[in-house]
Order: C-alpha cells, then sequence, then structure tokens
C-alpha cells in the first residue's frame, strides 16, 4: 500500500479525532486509571472491530466490487455498516447512547468511502481495513462527536477527489481477497464473473 494510505491510517485517523474533539470542546485527558487497565480495552478494540472486517471488506465488499463501481460499493457497505451499529443505539450503557444515529450513519459512510481504496490499494489485504477499523475505535481517543464525522466527510471528499477515476469506475476494484502471489486464481476468478 502506498506510503500516502499508510500516513492517513496511522496519522490522520488520530489527527481527525483529536481535531473533531477540540471543535466539539471535549476534554483531551487519559482517562484510565491505573494506567495498564487500557491494555484491557486496547485488546477487546483489537478484537472486537477489526473481526467485523472479515464480513465488511473480507466479503461483502469484494462481492459487490464485481458489479458497481468502488464508490458505489463503498455506500452500500458503509449503510449495512451503520444499520449494523444499531442496538448500540438502543442500549443506555454504550457510547452510542447520547450520538444522533443518522449523523452516526453519515460518519460510517464515509469511513467506508475512506477504507475503500485504501483496501484496493492494499490489493485486498484483510489487515488494512482491519487496522484501519482498531484505529476509528481507538479506546484511548476522546469523545469528538459529531464533529469527527464532519472531519471525516471531509477527508471522504479528498479521498474522493483524489481517487475519482479509481472509485467510479467498474471494474476498479479488488474482487477477491487473496494469499499474496496467487494472481492466476484471481484472473480465473474475474473471467469467471465477467
Amino acid at each position: 500500500m502506498p506510503v500516502a494510505w499508510w500516513a492517513l491510517l496511522i496519522v490522520g485517523i488520530p489527527a481527525i479525532v483529536y481535531t473533531g474533539a477540540l471543535l466539539a470542546g471535549s476534554p483531551i485527558e487519559f482517562d484510565y486509571s491505573p494506567w495498564y487497565t487500557v491494555f484491557g480495552a486496547l485488546a477487546l478494540t483489537m478484537v472486537v472491530g477489526p473481526v467485523e472486517e472479515l464480513g465488511w471488506r473480507g466479503l461483502a465488499l469484494p462481492l459487490l466490487q464485481r458489479r458497481h463501481s468502488p464508490f458505489v460499493a463503498a455506500l452500500i457497505v458503509g449503510s449495512l455498516w451503520g444499520l449494523w451499529h444499531t442496538p448500540a443505539f438502543l442500549f443506555s450503557d454504550t457510547p452510542q447512547a447520547g450520538w444522533s444515529f443518522p449523523v452516526f450513519v453519515i460518519g460510517v459512510l464515509a469511513l467506508a468511502v475512506i477504507v475503500t481504496p485504501m483496501f484496493n490499494a492494499a490489493k485486498g489485504s484483510i489487515l488494512i481495513p482491519a487496522l484501519f477499523h482498531f484505529q476509528v475505535n481507538g479506546p484511548v481517543w476522546p469523545d469528538a462527536q459529531p464533529w469527527d464525522t464532519v472531519v471525516y466527510v471531509l477527508v471522504a471528499v479528498l479521498v474522493v477527489v483524489f481517487n475519482r477515476k479509481e472509485m467510479f469506475t467498474k471494474g476498479a476494484g479488488t474482487t477477491n481477497v487473496l494469499m499474496p502471489g496467487d494472481e492466476e486464481a484471481l484472473r480465473a476468478n474475474q473471467a469467471g464473473w465477467q
């Protein structure tokens, strides 16, 4: 994956969240005491969100990119991804209970648009969306709702503008998640879908 995508993944996501938190006026503080309790939260975050990616980017996105452009496929996956989180808004003890559901769904759509060309640039590596999901759900990030959504939307617009040729071209996205070096199987599979 190109260095620019790695920069967005490693530095960009925290920058987006902290910018949103500053705009929201949220306190930027470390909420774990004693400090080592953060490791439990990190372990949970490493599993819960990234496991979802087996379905979202490991299966749904490649299948949708067989019939749609990456942009349309991202919007379909993003819509389903947003609706998937509906139960979290129905329980009073979740962080989402205090958020606006429509704003959340818009944010998830923006995230889907951002991660799709990243996934495609990584040639279908599920590791990239798993790391992306981990970064977005980072337990040490401050609550930046709804302003982080605004920043994610702006970043998604920039991602689409800079990648417009690939984003709007049917057949430009990864259609399979294969082991590196398995180009023959990829060609055979693509020939079967055309």
